[in-house]
């Protein structure tokens, strides 16, 4: 039978498709103008960034190039030392003019410097460009007494008037001053002063008055300059930044008109583009749909003639939707076929690991063959196999929770897979529980199974589940048999391989061969050890390490059990406890029963020997640590003994502190600095203070060391710290101390 589809199918499907396609074309198109807009305004934000930290960097850069030379040019023209040496009327008119005419050439050389100047302190006298004059006529005698109040201030100061005399026109500069001579100062200040014409010029070149703004400010957020003296107004600021150097705040930004002009062509080419992509999409939407109307119309003849007859005219009338009746097909199609898989895989499952089970433990071998047969868990040519050899993959920490299963299949199947890719070999795995993955490998030749092969074998498993699952097992490789009726021994050895994972399981795989002979605890022989051990560690020597060393030793060379190790460390504890755990707050902490708990699952989920060493021997060196502090109290006068004793031998250490002391002594730094009131009537930097100085003053008075090595002899990190302290102790720098010194030592 055929069924005509209505002719408004076509119609239906634009309509159900059409809303849904324009509202997203529409919010593509917005959200591409908005990205747009937003990127464009921080590359615009960060070219400006870059342009204003170009400007700073160049400002900066050229002063500090002209404080450079100017400095090298005083420092190596012994004139201007002369001058400041010289007294009152020691210095002859040529000698002035000499100097003057120096100055003067200094300022020819550099267009931006509006004047240089020294003066000189012992007569309050001025040398510049024109001469030399007296502080009192001199017309910025302001801003050397502010020079001489705040000695500490020799950075770029904010814009002032300047002018030299009376009768001079002021103008804007920028000064900075320095004291010589170099490095220490005392003799004169050096006042250098930069025209603010010529900064603001520079300013002016480096910014575009059509597209930038740019305005300059002290730290107070005062306004002094705006580039090409536009608006303030007139734009919107983007970007801050501090020249530290010259004490003033750059704000930048774009002037208004200019940040989005091109951005608004790239949206209307971008609307271009969405209203192009709208059309043909329409286009593209009305040949799809009609398109997709011919299966449809195959898809539901074929529903209707599946179909019984009588289901079919009970059906037909009543049917408004097709889409409706296809889906009410397949639905019921897929859960019939969901249905019968998921119920033949789960009975597959189960089947094939309740068989493994009964071989495993020896029971209904009569119908074995048969139900082998059924499930085909192996390869044809494997169901007799003339060797075969069990694996058993036991999981490392927590187990596997029920609810997963699909991990568990694959691991199966990766399992197997890994076993099969040899090609002599069949492989067949199973879950016993949560925890064990039991795998049997079998050859279909007599000498198949090689030994040096499983263990290959065992390696690819153990290195492929832990780096893609992050999983990790241990794997007990059991004896090789002859067929299945022997293939419990296998399972045994392999089993009992794994109670000695510690001892035996190298690289995570535990060969049955590995087994000892024995395997019954020498009791009498651990409980002396651990006996030792507790009598060893009551001594407070270094014993114990030794013992403990020694019993993990005899642990691996006996090859005792998983369980009998653990059994042993835990009643090694527990002797512990009862010999200290009473003897102090300390130790009654170390051995409370959430640290011990905590101990007990540490060793618990470790999987080497060394691992669980290593554990137990962190928490004995902290149990030993509040031991040996309970016998060794100290008393409070040998405590202030040995802070003296120690800091007079380690004074000339830069890092000895009141932290360097209380980590030192084990005490708190306010116990250590009232030691220090009590003992010594002083705080612990006067006493470092004063060991150092002590010492300084011998070098300086005994030997001819420069002052920057004596300062790193007695703990200082460099000479101004060094020089700072000195001088606030003994009143003058270290340089006058070795002059005094040496004077006294020649009288």
């Amino acid at each position: 039978m055929k069924v005509n589809l209505k002719r408004n199918w076509h119609t239906k499907l634009l309509y159900s498709y059409f809303p849904i396609f324009l509202l997203t074309i529409s919010i593509l198109i917005f959200l591409s103008f908005l990205i747009v807009n937003e990127l464009s305004r921080n590359e615009t934000q960060k070219a400006d960034m870059i342009s204003t930290r170009y400007i700073v960097d160049t400002l900066e850069r050229s002063l500090g190039d002209i404080e450079l030379r100017l400095l090298e040019d005083i420092g190596a023209n012994k004139t201007y030392s002369r001058f400041l040496e010289a007294g009152q009327g020691q210095l002859s008119s040529q000698f002035i003019y000499d100097a003057a005419s120096g100055l003067g050439r200094m300022l020819d050389q550099q267009d931006m410097i509006q004047s240089i100047y020294l003066y000189r302190m012992s007569d309050s006298q001025i040398l510049t460009p024109r001469g030399m004059m007296r502080l009192e006529d001199f017309q910025d005698r302001a801003y050397i007494e502010q020079a001489l109040k705040d000695r500490e201030n020799l950075g770029w100061n904010l814009p002032r008037e300047y002018k030299e005399r009376s009768f001079d026109v002021s103008s804007q500069v920028i000064s900075m001053n320095k004291w010589l001579p170099l490095p220490w100062g005392g003799e004169g200040l050096l006042v250098i002063t930069i025209r603010m014409y010529a900064v603001e010029r520079q300013i002016d070149n480096m910014t575009n008055e059509k597209l930038s703004v740019l305005q300059v400010r002290d730290k107070s957020d005062n306004l002094i300059y705006t580039a090409h003296q536009m608006d303030p107004s007139a734009g919107e600021i983007l970007n801050r930044v501090s020249a530290d150097k010259l004490g003033l705040v750059f704000e930048s930004g774009i002037q208004s008109g200019q940040l989005y002009s091109w951005v608004s062509l790239v949206s209307y080419v971008w609307i271009g583009i969405g209203l192009l992509t709208i059309v043909g999409a329409v286009a593209g939407l009305v040949y799809i749909t009609r398109r997709n109307t011919r299966p449809i119309q195959l898809i539901m003849n074929r529903i209707q003639a599946l179909q019984p007859r009588a289901e079919e005219d009970e059906v037909a009338p009543s049917v408004k939707d097709e889409l409706a009746l296809i889906d009410r097909a397949l639905e019921h199609l897929i859960a019939q076929t969901v249905d019968y898989e998921k119920q033949h895989h789960e009975n597959l499952l189960i089947h094939r690991r309740q068989l493994l089970v009964d071989l495993m433990e020896g029971e209904r071998m009569d119908s074995f063959r048969q139900r082998l047969r059924h499930l085909q868990p192996l390869e044809e040519r494997f169901m007799e196999p003339k060797s075969v050899a069990v694996l058993i993959a036991e999981m490392n920490g927590d187990d596997l929770s029920t609810n997963q299963n699909i991990l568990k299949i694959a691991l199966m199947n990766v399992v197997e897979e890994l076993a099969q890719n040899e090609t002599q070999f069949g492989g067949w795995a199973e879950w016993f529980g949560n925890r064990r993955l039991i795998v049997v490998i079998a050859s279909d030749e007599k000498e198949g199974l090689d030994r040096e092969l499983l263990m290959d074998l065992a390696k690819q498993m153990h290195m492929w589940i832990a780096e893609h699952f992050r999983l990790r097992f241990t794997f007990g490789i059991g004896r090789t048999v002859s067929g299945w009726e022997e293939i419990t021994r296998s399972y045994a050895s392999a089993d009992a391989g794994l109670q000695h994972r510690l001892t035996l399981g190298k690289d995570a795989i535990v060969l049955s061969e590995q087994l000892p002979d024995r395997i019954e605890l020498q009791s009498y022989k651990y409980l002396q050890m651990l006996a030792d051990f507790v009598r060893e560690f009551r001594l407070t020597g270094d014993g114990w390490r030794t013992q403990l060393d020694q019993m993990f030793v005899a642990f691996s060379e006996d090859q005792i059990t998983d369980n009998d190790i653990r059994m042993l460390l835990q009643a090694l504890i527990q002797m512990l406890s009862r010999e200290f755990g009473e003897l102090s707050e300390r130790l009654q902490s170390q051995f409370a029963e959430e640290i011990l708990t905590r101990l007990r699952s540490d060793i618990q989920q470790v999987e080497t020997l060394e691992g669980i060493q290593e554990i137990l021997q962190e928490w004995l060196k902290e149990v030993y640590r509040n031991y040996v502090s309970v016998n060794e109290t100290k008393s409070h006068r040998a405590m202030i003994n040995e802070l003296r004793i120690y800091i007079e031998e380690h004074f000339d250490d830069p890092d000895l502190s009141l932290k360097h002391l209380s980590d030192r002594f084990q005490i708190s730094g306010k116990y250590a600095s009232y030691l220090f009131k009590e003992e010594f009537e002083m705080k612990f930097v006067d006493f470092l203070v004063k060991l150092r100085v002590e010492k300084a003053c011998r070098l300086l008075s005994a030997s001819d060391m420069a002052v920057q090595d004596i300062a790193l002899q007695v703990g200082y990190a460099n000479a101004i710290s060094f020089g700072r302290v000195f001088k606030r102790i003994m009143g003058v720098t270290p340089g006058d101390y070795r002059k005094q010194s040496g004077k006294q030592g020649e009288q």
